[in-house]
């Protein structure tokens, strides 16, 4: 969910793949909206599966179903949104739960899941320690808590940095637009990516001769990852010493007062 690019309320709600082959973020549908709720999002999933269905002139296909076509849905933690999923391919498909069609499909953001641990390790609310627990098991385990095919979890990625990386690339057309310019700078936005991802897979001719493929995307982030560590390193390091620092210049100013007490005691002894 995009926040910035629409003024007011109302929200943008992108669908975005990231492609290996054409080594970018390309975006199927955006869909606008001022409402989160999960009745909201069960709406919205039908009709955004109505209008692929229709695009396609076949019904779509859900592999937990259908033994074909999707397989894993990657989204961060958005209670409505989940649930709106699940309520829909509930409505669809009511042999299973909305939980259990959610167990089957639904992916959460790992970084959003180890954001959660480092709230809770930080808060001193009662029972934070039985939390903290229970969600590391759940993060270092992910895949027993999830009835997703082993194949298809262990290929799909574990961050939604393809839907981020959308928001960011389509913001540089504009931002706190009006609804409807936003609908047509998103259209030609998309229309300008998906022109260049074909030309990239007829021709071999990239859109920019950077590395983009999904590795060295992989070993940047770990690089900035590690500089983020060392930094943090570094000032905790830094600040551990000031700390120490003027500590001993409590004890020494505490030292010459001693001292020049005892000085002073001296003196009224000679004096007597």
């Amino acid at each position: 969910m995009a926040f910035k690019r629409i003024h007011g309320i109302t929200n943008e709600w992108e669908v975005s793949v990231y492609s290996s082959q054409a080594q970018k973020t390309l975006t199927f549908a955006r869909i606008f909206t001022n409402v989160e709720t999960a009745e909201a999002y069960q709406n919205l999933f039908e009709d955004l599966f109505s209008c692929i269905e229709r695009g396609i002139g076949e019904s779509f296909n859900f592999h937990h179903i259908h033994k074909k076509g999707l397989g894993c849905i990657i989204a961060d933690q958005h209670k409505g949104q989940a649930l709106g999923l699940g309520q829909y391919l509930n409505s669809k498909y009511p042999h299973l739960t909305s939980i259990e069609h959610l167990q089957h499909i639904y992916k959460l953001c790992q970084e959003d899941i180890l954001e959660v641990l480092n709230k809770i390790q930080v808060c001193n609310e009662l029972g934070a320690a039985s939390k903290l627990h229970l969600f590391s098991l759940i993060s270092l385990n992910f895949y027993a808590f999830t009835k997703m095919d082993c194949t298809i979890w262990n290929q799909t990625s574990n961050n939604t940095n393809a839907s981020e990386s959308a928001h960011a690339n389509v913001n540089r057309d504009g931002c706190n637009l009006s609804l409807l310019a936003g609908v047509i700078r998103g259209q030609e936005f998309d229309k300008r990516q998906w022109e260049s991802a074909n030309v990239h897979e007829q021709y071999n001719v990239p859109e920019s001769y950077r590395n983009k493929s999904e590795l060295a995307c992989s070993i940047q982030a770990e690089k900035r990852a590690e500089k983020r560590r060392k930094k943090q390193s570094s000032t905790s390091t830094s600040s551990r010493i000031v700390k120490k620092q003027k500590g001993n210049g409590h004890n020494k100013e505490n030292a010459i007062d001693i001292g020049e007490e005892n000085s002073y005691l001296e003196q009224q002894k000679k004096k007597k």
